[in-house]
């Protein structure tokens, strides 16, 4: 737990733009909360062709992986109901792209949506709340005695220059 949130505060003090961030928060959800596949190796590709921070991309990916064991479920259900119409069964049934991509499946279509209605929310949202802690606690914490006195340890410095 303490990594994780070592992590999070490297990211977040690293020199990386906060769309940079933003947009890693986003992708990674979007990639998260599809199952192991080809959208899932054409987010990566996209992540890797564009300039999104790649560690917070990987974190984001792995926790929101987590989270659809626990709700994978209840968004199969729910999409499994407006999968019944029958223009867009036709439709997955006669493309091939879509089923190469596995659309036809109802978790991958519910996750896939839900995760395009989210991208932009949650990238734009993860850009101000990054702008906010650069400027409003970082400033503060770089002023506080004991992180001075941390960052001016040697056992730090080796730390920092290790990674």
């Amino acid at each position: 737990m303490l990594t994780l949130l070592a992590r999070i505060l490297k990211v977040l003090n690293s020199e990386a733009s906060p769309w940079q961030i933003g947009w890693g928060i986003g992708l990674g959800l979007l990639a998260g909360l599809l199952p192991f596949g080809l959208l899932t190796l054409l987010i990566l590709l996209l992540v890797c062709l564009l300039t999104v921070n790649l560690a917070t991309f990987l974190l984001v990916w792995g926790l929101c992986s987590g989270l659809m064991f626990i709700f994978g479920d209840a968004l199969e259900s729910l999409t499994w109901q407006y999968a019944q119409h029958p223009a867009l069964l036709q439709l997955l049934a006669k493309s091939e792209t879509l089923q190469l991509f596995h659309l036809h499946h109802t978790l991958v279509l519910g996750a896939f949506v839900l995760g395009i209605l989210l991208l932009l929310p949650v990238a734009w949202l993860g850009t101000i709340l990054v702008k906010q802690y650069r400027g409003r606690v970082m400033s503060k914490l770089q002023q506080w005695k004991v992180v001075q006195m941390l960052k001016a340890s040697k056992l730090v410095q080796l730390y920092e220059n290790l990674n």
